[in-house]
């Protein structure tokens, strides 16, 4: 008779993201997540594959998850200068006083500079993300010119890609100890550079 799991698997996953998050993949052991996952060695490879295996879901799921909260953010006012300040403004504003760093950073941004050099199957992932990213941002981009709120002759894709690089450029500097008067100060500069069709 096959053995029925004794755990919550979403429990599980969102557990082992916050740990991997917290020390990265490399610095992680299988031991660490037996001990803070609660359950044995023997199900983790059962049910999960693996640490690799496990891994790779814990990105696939938070993937989904952020993709599914930037649509939310940038796709709710109508609005998308204002809503994409606050995107902006809220990854600049991060702070975990339980962390050295005083933030956490994203978990795909991490696992990107973490992984990305060394592994082919994780290259191929965060490339991914990023084409993602960028379809989406396209997409409320367009969206943006049809209102009217954006100059009609800009390509959105080069401007999706320069929205991408902040982004994930701002989740990697905010764990550098940065004053965080000095990002939000960028944030207006990163967002007033795109070409709007009203600039105030």
């Amino acid at each position: 008779m096959a053995r029925t799991k004794e755990f919550d698997e979403d429990t599980v996953l969102d557990k082992a993201r916050d740990l991997f998050w917290e020390r990265g993949y490399h610095a992680t052991s299988i031991q660490d997540l037996e001990a803070y996952l609660g359950i044995s060695r023997s199900s983790l490879y059962r049910f999960f594959g693996g640490k690799r295996e496990l891994y790779d879901r814990t990105l696939a799921r938070y993937q989904e998850e952020n993709f599914q909260l930037l649509r939310r953010q940038l796709g709710h006012t109508k609005n998308l200068k204002a809503d994409l300040t606050n995107l902006l403004l809220a990854t600049a504003r991060q702070y975990s006083p339980d962390c050295a760093a005083l933030a956490k950073g994203c978990y795909l941004v991490n696992a990107t500079t973490e992984m990305a050099n060394a592994c082919s199957r994780a290259l191929d992932f965060v490339a991914d993300n990023r084409e993602r990213f960028v379809d989406i941002v396209v997409e409320l981009l367009a969206a943006a010119q049809r209102r009217g709120e954006l100059d009609p002759q800009a390509d959105p894709k080069p401007l999706a890609n320069y929205l991408f690089l902040c982004y994930n450029g701002l989740q990697v500097v905010v764990q550098t100890r940065v004053d965080r008067n000095d990002l939000v100060a960028t944030v207006t500069h990163i967002v007033d550079a795109l070409p709007w069709t009203d600039p105030a």
